[in-house]
């Protein structure tokens, strides 16, 4: 297995973690969603909304790791796993541009993230080029 291998494993393992971990605090919105009804604005249809799409993202990211995963283990393969961390690293700038143009929250997590699905992106395309070039 080459470097770039090892790296696009290495971070598919950190994008399934990330995504099992939205899965679950999702879960945990969504069947607290009465309690934090107090907290915002559209009550608990609005949390429960949140906590929905916050489990589809958790979702779509965790299956980006396993393509990533899968695919470090055959590089002509990656092709999936680029497009899909491309979408994560896509969302995760908008983000980062929604919390600086709106002024509340902070941006380390998604700019970690940014890093972290560009680096896979970076490594993923450059085994899989080594692959068919062989």
């Amino acid at each position: 297995m080459s470097a770039e291998c090892k790296i696009v494993k290495g971070l598919s393992w950190l994008i399934m973690l990330i995504g099992l971990a939205a899965v679950a605090m999702g879960v945990v919105m969504f069947m607290n969603a009465g309690d934090v009804a107090a907290q915002l604005e559209g009550g608990p249809i609005s949390a429960q909304t949140a906590a929905v799409i916050m489990i589809v993202a958790g979702v779509f990211e965790f299956v980006t790791g396993v393509m990533g995963a899968r695919g470090a283990n055959n590089p002509a393969h990656l092709g999936g796993f680029i497009v899909f961390a491309s979408i994560i690293a896509i969302v995760n700038v908008a983000e980062i541009a929604l919390i600086v143009t709106g002024g509340q929250g902070t941006v380390w997590m998604n700019a970690i993230y940014v890093a972290a699905a560009l680096t896979a992106v970076f490594n993923a395309s450059r085994a899989k080029k080594a692959a068919l070039d062989r």
